[in-house]
């Protein structure tokens, strides 16, 4: 019986060639580091989760905290504290002095007005305006009288106190208040009844020979108070009652009533100002008017020597007639 020759095994070959069996092959590691992570799909953001941030508050700052929140204000704390009021207050004084006059004014008014007790409350009607209209100016006879004092201030100086008996009787005759009247004269001629000015303007209240009718003479005082009066009245109609509003027309014409009072002219800008200045001191009662002094400094002091010398009286002297 013959044998059979057994072919011995043969090695597996791996693909490189080399023999060697693959299932007791070891395998080597894999290097974790090297390992490439997966890429991102376009389009896709990549999620990060943001720090957040954690403010821790120590011991030592809580109490610097408590005691700053428990220490007293003291008043110089407080004056610091109010710096800003106190420039405030200083622009101002600075910019419109008379201001803080008009506001104690004002508080007074409204104190006393509600220290009146009164058990009914009686809602009298405000006292009409009357416009002057016609050629001679002056208003019916058979109208109220008004129920104003028709003393002017003593604020005014002595050349306008001269005129304080002609005043009063043209407020009752164009009802006007005595005081508004003085003011008027004031910055107008400071009671020269034969001022004229470098623009041709006449007489007590500095008015245009446009205003005046043929054959009359503007230099006399009761001429020149009725033209100048009834375009004062005609113009705080236009106004509607406002009063600065009405020397900026009378000064600068109708015209202005209806621009910006940022467009009005500089003069007529310090008319206003020293006009309503002057009369709202004058209704205050008070011995002597800032704005009024203001506007003897700033020139007026030259046209009251002027109107001194036409009326001949001294810087003292008051009178009441007319020359």
């Amino acid at each position: 019986m013959t044998k059979k020759k057994t072919q011995p095994e043969s090695k597996s070959k791996t693909p490189s060639g080399k023999s060697g069996l693959s299932s007791k092959t070891p395998r080597r590691p894999i290097d974790r580091a090297k390992q490439k992570t997966p890429t991102a799909v376009k389009g896709s953001r990549p999620s990060f989760e943001k720090p957040r941030l954690r403010l821790s508050t120590g011991d030592a700052a809580r109490q610097a905290q408590q005691e700053e929140a428990q220490r007293p204000l003291t008043i110089w704390g407080l004056l610091i504290r109010l710096l800003p009021v106190w420039a405030l207050l200083l622009m101002i004084l600075i910019l419109e002095p008379a201001l803080p006059i008009r506001a104690i004014g004002g508080l007074v008014r409204a104190v006393s007005s509600l220290g009146a007790r009164s058990p009914v409350v009686q809602q009298t009607a405000a006292e009409p305006v009357f416009i002057v209209e016609g050629a001679e100016g002056r208003p019916p006879a058979d109208i109220p009288t008004p129920d104003w004092d028709l003393s002017i201030a003593s604020v005014f100086t002595p050349e306008v106190q001269y005129w304080a008996d002609d005043i009063a009787g043209w407020s009752l005759a164009y009802r006007i208040k005595p005081n508004l009247i003085a003011t008027l004269m004031q910055i107008e001629s400071c009671g020269n009844p034969s001022a004229v000015s470098a623009a041709g303007a006449l007489g007590l209240f500095q008015v245009l020979p446009l205003h005046f009718a043929e054959g009359e003479d503007p230099l006399d005082p009761e001429t020149n108070a009725r033209r100048g009066l009834t375009f004062f009245a005609e113009m705080y109609a236009q106004a509607n009652g406002d009063l600065g509003l009405t020397f900026a027309a009378y000064n600068g014409g109708p015209g202005v009533l209806d621009l910006s009072p940022a467009e009005w002219p500089a003069e007529t800008q310090a008319y206003q100002f020293w006009g309503s200045g002057i009369f709202e001191e004058a209704e205050l009662g008070l011995r002597e008017s800032p704005t009024l002094l203001d506007w003897l400094a700033a020139g007026g002091q030259g046209l009251c020597d002027q109107a001194a010398v036409s009326l001949g009286i001294s810087s003292g002297d008051a009178g009441s007639s007319q020359p």
